[in-house]
């Protein structure tokens, strides 16, 4: 697994900070209007920005290990409309900076396959997801073994006490995803 640091962290922004798959999964979901949010792995916050048109009265919150990617994702999403219900945290899947029972949404926007512990990533999304909350995984439908680890991503939800619920295989704009929709058990 790639050492993320301030380099890579500049690298991902550069190539990927505004990848389609973040408006284009959205676009997808309904989303209610007073939703809390926790993106694990937010990146440069470009799916939290995309939500705020959305999620008008809720909070948006953003948790990436990375401390340059938390600056960036700060910095890109000044001025921004909704801003304001935007925070970005500190922190990794393993030890969500999040509050029990707090979330009605966790998005793992490509990220579920950075987490360096998922079993006990997702321990901590079901922590975290209040009663009735949903998980939703973006998967690069591109990525070489994509496949074998939608399997083995799969298998992992449904040992930790996740149940699938929706799946859509999606392609616009380039890029090809599958979008995963969860409910704990």
């Amino acid at each position: 697994m790639a050492q993320w640091d301030a380099e890579t962290a500049e690298w991902y922004a550069e190539k990927y900070g505004e990848y389609p798959t973040n408006r284009l999964a959205l676009d997808e979901l309904d989303l209610p209007v007073d939703a809390t949010v926790v993106d694990i792995g937010c990146g440069t916050g470009s799916a939290l920005r995309h939500a705020a048109a959305r999620i008008t009265e809720g909070s948006l919150i953003g948790i990436d290990p990375v401390p340059r990617m938390i600056e960036i994702a700060k910095e890109r999403t000044l001025g921004h409309p909704g801003s304001e219900r935007i925070e970005f945290r500190l922190g990794s899947a393993e030890k969500l900076p999040a509050e029990d029972h707090s979330a009605a949404l966790v998005f793992a926007f490509d990220s579920i396959d950075h987490w360096q512990d998922v079993q006990q990533g997702l321990c901590e999304v079901r922590r975290v997801l209040a009663p009735g909350g949903m998980l939703l995984v973006v998967k690069d439908g591109a990525v070489p073994g994509a496949a074998r680890a939608r399997r083995q991503t799969v298998a992992t939800l449904d040992r930790v006490g996740f149940e699938l619920v929706a799946q859509r295989e999606l392609e616009a704009e380039g890029v090809r995803f599958i979008l995963q929709t969860y409910r704990k058990t």
